[in-house]
């Protein structure tokens, strides 16, 4: 049997084929030369204004931690200094979307919380909400809980704190459930303040404790009367 042979013959085996599509390709590309001259130009733009942005970030992150260095610098022990809040909400203007900012910022809340100034420590935490970290949500979340505790909004209170709760477990999550209970109580909430005294019982650790909790989830159920059909 006559053995068969291909009709089909590599590229690398015809030297003028090569050639003729080496040519083509060449054609093309001059004919084309305008837009890939216009595509490599706006490439490198990109990639320049992407340089210049990052290198001016770095700059500005670094300016705004070495202004938060000589804060701490001047003011060692800034206790209820008005100034060194001032120096604080100067540096957050100055700096502002840079970590150091968030930083100050955080620090000037919790010395407007300790200077009894809630409403104005209120609206620092919340401006501060924006963050993407989850733990740092629930610290802002449980701190704006202190704040309107201290105005005197209960339920405002546990509500921020809600998410706080939802987000911890193990004991910080405990400490956290107590706390809406007993927010819910100072709010007139009895309904709710049961709610979570119940969930304190269900993982209650000791006896002692338990028996405290049963009396809180009786009470509250009792002022909160049968449920409403």
């Amino acid at each position: 049997m006559a053995k068969l042979s291909s009709r089909r013959r590599s590229v690398l085996e015809d030297p003028e084929e090569v050639l003729d599509l080496a040519q083509r390709g060449l054609d093309y590309l001059k004919s084309q030369w305008k837009w890939l001259l216009v595509g490599a130009v706006v490439l490198a733009a990109a990639l320049l204004v992407l340089s210049v942005r990052s290198h001016m970030q770095a700059a500005r992150e670094n300016r705004a931690a070495n202004a938060l260095v000589e804060w701490h610098t001047k003011f060692a022990a800034p206790g209820a200094n008005p100034e060194a809040a001032k120096a604080l909400k100067e540096l957050v203007e100055k700096n502002a979307g840079t970590k150091a900012a968030a930083e100050a910022e955080l620090l000037r809340a919790n010395m407007l919380y300790h200077q009894k100034n809630y409403a104005e420590a209120a609206r620092a935490y919340e401006s501060l909400q924006s963050q993407g970290d989850p733990g740092w949500n629930t610290l802002i979340s449980e701190s704006l809980s202190y704040c309107y505790e201290g105005l005197g909004e209960f339920k405002k209170a546990a509500t921020v704190l809600k998410p706080a709760e939802e987000a911890s477990s193990g004991p910080f999550q405990g400490e956290v459930t107590q706390r809406l209970a007993l927010l819910y109580e100072k709010a007139g909430d009895p309904g709710e303040a049961a709610v979570y005294w119940h969930k304190l019982l269900e993982h209650a650790p000791d006896p002692g404790m338990k028996a405290y909790l049963q009396e809180k989830v009786a009470a509250a159920e009792a002022q909160a009367g049968p449920p409403k059909k």
